[in-house]
């Protein structure tokens, strides 16, 4: 993500500023190659390189003013040989049919609000204009001139956008609201990826009048096994430290053995008694729903303790653990219940359930361990 200050040849991409002001015969964005190469894309050259000089990618484009959207639209990323910065390029973008004068009053000093997806080189572009020539965009436009000092483009989080959005008191439709950081939007887009209708029914509102892709839920779902495999990960170093310590005697990473195995880790404990756990993962907050396959479910009725590690708020520096206490007979109550309601020839495969719904122990602080550390 970044935000460019767009110059007066930068306004030349929209075809009625370039008719209108005179400011060379650019028609592109310039894309500083301090942000758009040293941040986000370092292998853009390289890609570009090997399709003739250019990225090709899909523009949508939203405001000012709050307008919805406008695309996609073909353009592409160029570096010609005499520019210094890289260009968001091709044809004039014109207003739609039913709003022909849209970017009229687009000016120098206003912004471009750039959400790039893609992971080598950028394949799609959500571009939110902000614009101080309209009434709708007056507060927001402050807001946002709060972040720069000096710089022309500079790289954000959807955390920055959030703030800025926050700041300005704006709408949660608002078009700034696809690049804004949403704890409840990305809980629901979590959910929906792993089979949950309430955040289905939350996505099916979009977000700032953006709906989302077939490439949005690919890359929530890439994610949200990334998210799983890093809970793991968490737990194994957790483990790792109790076994080291002496408060178990010993534990086997169970799904890296058989990735179909309906818990994630088998712990033997002091005494001798067997305990499995199957980790729940998200990036969010405690309180986001969890998902429990059928088979664990049968698995956690048998007469090992199965309980749930909810890891939790993981990030750069680790994350934190709660266990929940044995789900047995939580588990009896879920199959008696499904054995008993569901016609003939239907089977749940997955329950969704509420955090609340189990009991939990304390806050574990887990840090990543020192990668230098033998």
């Amino acid at each position: 993500m970044a935000i460019k200050r767009l110059s007066a040849s930068d306004c030349t991409f929209f075809e009625a500023v370039f008719r209108t002001i005179g400011a060379g015969n650019q028609k592109s964005i310039n894309l500083n190659a301090d942000v758009m190469v040293d941040v986000l894309y370092p292998d853009l050259p390289a890609q570009a390189a090997a399709g003739g000089g250019e990225v090709t990618l899909s523009v949508t484009i939203f405001g000012p003013g709050g307008r919805p959207a406008q695309g996609p639209l073909k353009r592409k990323v160029i570096k010609g040989t005499s520019y210094k910065n890289w260009r968001l390029n091709g044809e004039f973008v014109y207003g739609p049919p039913d709003d022909p004068h849209r970017y009229d009053k687009i000016t120098a000093g206003d912004f471009a609000v750039m959400r790039f997806r893609g992971d080598s080189k950028p394949s799609d572009l959500d571009l939110i204009l902000v614009s101080r020539q309209d009434s709708g965009d007056l507060v927001l436009h402050d807001a946002v001139s709060t972040l720069f000092s000096g710089k022309t483009m500079i790289a954000v989080s959807a955390e920055d956008v959030a703030k800025v959005a926050a700041r300005a008191g704006v709408a949660p439709d608002h078009p700034i609201m696809v690049a804004a950081y949403d704890a409840d939007f990305e809980a629901a887009l979590e959910d929906a990826v792993l089979g949950g209708s309430a955040g289905t029914k939350r996505l099916l509102g979009g977000r700032g009048g953006h709906s989302l892709t077939k490439k949005d839920l690919e890359a929530a779902k890439v994610r949200a096994d990334a998210i799983g495999e890093s809970g793991e990960a968490l737990l194994d170093a957790w483990l790792t430290a109790e076994l080291a310590a002496g408060r178990i005697v010993n534990y086997v990473w169970s799904s890296r053995l058989n990735a179909v195995s309906p818990y994630d880790f088998q712990v033997t404990l002091l005494g001798g008694r067997q305990r499995l756990i199957d980790a729940k993962s998200t990036s969010g907050r405690f309180g986001n729903a969890i998902h429990i396959s059928g088979a664990e479910i049968v698995e956690a009725c048998g007469p090992i303790d199965y309980v749930v590690a909810r890891v939790y708020a993981l990030g750069p520096n680790g994350g934190t653990l709660r266990f929940s206490d044995p789900i047995n007979s939580f588990a009896a109550c879920v199959r008696a219940a499904h054995d008993a309601g569901m016609p003939k020839g239907v089977r749940a495969d997955a329950f969704t359930v509420e955090v609340a719904a189990l009991r939990w122990g304390a806050e574990i602080q887990v840090p990543w361990p020192d990668p230098d550390e033998s």
